[in-house]
């Protein structure tokens, strides 16, 4: 097989896989770009609830240990290696932390994007009233399905 055949067939493949036409997985059974609310808002309050808490404590308690180990060794360079693997540690744990803050904030600011682009849209197109004599001065003329979150 030449270079040419296989970067055709690549090629080929790559643009079966990235076809959004409106079929769930593209047709081949890959990810769905499909939303739910329930499981934004299921997703938000696990992180909520257990995720960032748990995150919190588990940052908590090797800290703890780190530091006594620290410590009992604070005479040796094993005291000095472990006070560095501590900041380096804690550092992690609140990248972690903001990591999970901003999925937590962008779970919840989904509902106001889509709102926002439904809104910016119909704002867009001139609605005329039936029989289309003039426009139509109506509030939110196409309310948004996700409205509701």
């Amino acid at each position: 097989m030449t270079f040419e055949d296989e970067w055709a067939g690549l090629r080929a493949e790559a643009v079966t896989r990235t076809r959004l036409d409106g079929v769930p997985g593209g047709g081949d059974g890959g990810p769905d770009l499909s939303s739910s609310a329930a499981k934004k808002r299921s997703a938000v309050s696990a992180l909520k609830q257990r995720i960032e808490p748990d995150s919190q404590a588990a940052g908590r308690v090797a800290d703890e240990t780190s530091e006594a180990a620290a410590r009992g060794f604070q005479d040796w360079a094993t005291g000095a290696g472990i006070n560095e693997a501590l900041k380096g540690w804690r550092e992690s744990v609140k990248a972690l932390q903001a990591r999970l803050s901003a999925e937590k904030a962008a779970l919840s600011g989904t509902n106001r994007l889509f709102l926002g682009a439904d809104s910016g849209l119909a704002g867009q197109f001139p609605l005329l009233k039936p029989g289309g004599n003039g426009p139509l001065n109506a509030d939110p003329p196409f309310p948004s399905r996700v409205s509701g979150y």
